[in-house]
């Protein structure tokens, strides 16, 4: 005959009670399971028994504690969980090396200029590094006016920009490059999301640098004037 019994505790009552006080709900709402503790979902959780209790070792112990109420040797105390919770949130810092790049020329010879937008990432998550546009997508130097302060020729003298990238581990510029494996990888606006930005993928966490390069070309006796493009650098985390 199996042994069910190891030990004989002799007690007038025993209860068991895990009790907790609701805090107040956060101002972003109740929360949800898996995330964060929710101010609706505490337990009241009891046990007794009157007379005595007997431990039975056979009982499957993924099921819990193994006390037998009275005689009863399918009547088992009700414990409350212990439970250990942790979450850590997603964190971004990036930074630019340079924000301002300026030319200025005479405008009588063709030339091809070459710009490097640079910066680092450091996250526990993956990012989409991304050039956003303003009022104009990044297709272009856009011409505002010419030296006189007017607005001719207009549109007709936008100059086309082709853009690039690559990126690399760790926080030195050119160093450990990953994406591609050499070079540089063309990047067409709107690869990923907006039509307008201009977009590169970092999948792996931590600390990477990355480039962005502009390329564009003064063509012989392009039109007098001021030509401009703004932009934002954002990061985006990979879902």
């Amino acid at each position: 005959m199996k042994r069910l019994v190891l030990a004989l505790m002799m007690v007038a009552m025993v209860v068991l009670v895990a009790n907790a006080t609701a805090p107040p709900a956060p101002p972003w709402g109740a929360g949800h399971e898996g995330w964060g503790m929710t101010w609706y979902n505490w337990d009241n959780v009891s046990g007794t028994f009157s007379s005595w209790g007997l431990y039975d070792p056979l009982y499957p112990p993924q099921q819990g504690a193994a006390w037998v109420v009275g005689w009863n040797p399918t009547a088992y105390i009700t414990y409350a969980p212990i439970t250990l919770e942790l979450w850590i949130e997603m964190y971004a810092q990036q930074t630019y090396h340079y924000t301002s790049y300026q030319w200025h020329r005479l405008g009588n010879a063709l030339e091809q200029i070459n710009c490097i937008i640079e910066g680092t990432i450091q996250s526990n998550n993956g990012q989409y590094m991304s050039l956003t546009h303003g009022t104009d997508p990044l297709n272009f130097l856009y011409f505002r006016e010419n030296v006189l302060g007017g607005t001719s020729p207009g549109a007709s003298a936008n100059i086309p920009i082709l853009w690039y990238g690559r990126w690399g581990t760790g926080l030195i510029y050119e160093a450990g490059q990953v994406w591609p494996s050499s070079g540089w990888n063309p990047i067409t606006p709107g690869q990923y999301g907006d039509p307008g930005d201009i977009t590169m993928l970092i999948p792996d966490p931590c600390d990477h640098w990355f480039q962005f390069k502009a390329t564009f070309e003064i063509a012989y006796h392009q039109a007098d004037g001021y030509y401009s493009l703004t932009m934002a650098g954002c990061p985006a985390p990979v879902l």
